[in-house]
């Protein structure tokens, strides 16, 4: 029988890759994708590259809007007439756009360093609360794997973002500790009790499946996907039998997700992945939840100790669930519908703060030729 499912976790910032995540979608049976860009200080976000995939895609492409944090980065270079940053104006943006939510990404440690704030701060709160009353659920990345404070990061692709940054001065700051990242993620629960949360990578607790499950039974709101990062095969499988009940009981908070890169192949920073890593992601991903088989630990950190994994075997029930049901529950059967007007606008002025910002050329052109293809776009586009 084969799988189809819904990909929840998709990182997707050039939009000349679209073919190749349609065909991705065809070979691994996803009906529907979610796509989200990340903020960057380089490139402000990947949100016009997220409307572009919306509009040619359409029923089969959710897009999550990422914050612009201009006011943060590049103070002397935002008018005051522009005013200060303001998170919760850019969820009403979003909104009216036609985004399906918002990727925040500021609990991952690295960043919420550079940034110098914290989920917690007014700023964020009150955005959080405006998505929570304009029915936004919100992709919260919150920590990253334990064994990353003591390793300096995963070696290869992540360490990039764990390494010591630009040279901000706000980057010498001290990396905020596991546990303080976490607390603030508490935190939002019970600022926003109506807002969906999503924590991707199962909130960085595959390790302390009983602490997780404590979460999830007080925190109604509080939903989890799948995004491996590579880091939870070993620990679920530490414990097969309690994960296997872990997901078999919360199989109604969970969603799938891939977590691919489907990213520029020399953007600064952002991971690169060719098709085929992003076709193995996903089906490894499968392969461990739906057999028993035995396969090779993808974690480089835990690979000494242990070398070998097993499979989970999850029933058919819990898989559906968690592959395709989870995510059309809380993000509705179709997508929000675009609005085409304010979409032009917006990549329109995303540009021109490039501009004013002193981006690379190359980025600024990258935007203005999806401009140009946004208008061109048959049938519904932004």
């Amino acid at each position: 029988m084969k799988t189809t499912l819904i990909d929840s976790h998709i990182h997707f910032s050039a939009s000349l890759r679209l073919a190749e995540l349609e065909r991705y979608c065809r070979e691994i049976g996803a009906e529907k994708v979610c796509v989200f860009s990340l903020p960057t200080k380089e490139r402000i976000n990947f949100n016009p590259e997220v409307l572009f995939a919306k509009a040619r895609l359409g029923d089969r492409c959710y897009g999550l809007g990422s914050f612009d944090f201009s006011e943060v980065f590049y103070p002397e270079a935002v008018s005051k007439a522009q005013g200060s940053l303001d998170l919760a104006g850019q969820v009403e943006l979003f909104h009216h756009l036609g985004f399906d939510g918002l990727k925040v990404f500021a609990g991952k440690p690295t960043f919420q360093r550079q940034l110098g704030l914290k989920l917690t701060d007014p700023v964020f709160l009150t955005a959080l609360r405006q998505a929570e009353r304009l029915g936004l659920p919100a992709l919260i990345h919150i920590a990253d794997p334990p064994v990353f404070w003591s390793t300096g990061g995963m070696p290869g692709y992540n360490r990039p973002l764990w390494g010591g940054g630009s040279g901000d001065v706000k980057e010498v700051k001290p990396l905020p500790a596991y546990e303080e990242l976490q607390s603030q993620a508490l935190a939002v629960l019970e600022a926003c009790p109506d807002l969906p949360v999503i924590f991707p990578h199962l909130l960085m607790m595959a390790h302390d499946l009983p602490r997780l499950s404590r979460i999830l039974e007080t925190h109604g709101n509080a939903y989890l996907d799948l995004a491996p990062g590579l880091y939870f095969y070993g620990e679920l499988d530490t414990d097969r039998q309690g994960a296997r009940e872990f997901f078999v009981k919360f199989r109604d908070r969970i969603l799938f997700g891939s977590d691919g890169f489907w990213f520029a192949k020399h953007f600064p920073g952002l991971p690169y992945a060719r098709y085929s890593d992003n076709l193995h992601r996903s089906e490894f991903l499968l392969r461990f939840f739906e057999t028993e088989e035995e396969m090779d630990n993808p974690f480089e950190p835990t690979r000494q100790t242990r070398p070998r994994l097993q499979g989970l075997g999850l029933d058919r029930g819990t898989l559906d669930a968690v592959y395709r049901g989870n995510f059309l529950r809380l993000y509705g059967e179709s997508p929000r519908k675009l609005n085409p007007l304010a979409g032009l606008e917006y990549v329109h002025s995303f540009i021109d703060r490039l501009c004013a910002l002193g981006a690379d050329p190359a980025n600024r052109r990258a935007v203005e030729a999806l401009y140009g293809e946004l208008q061109t776009t048959p049938g519904e586009t932004v």
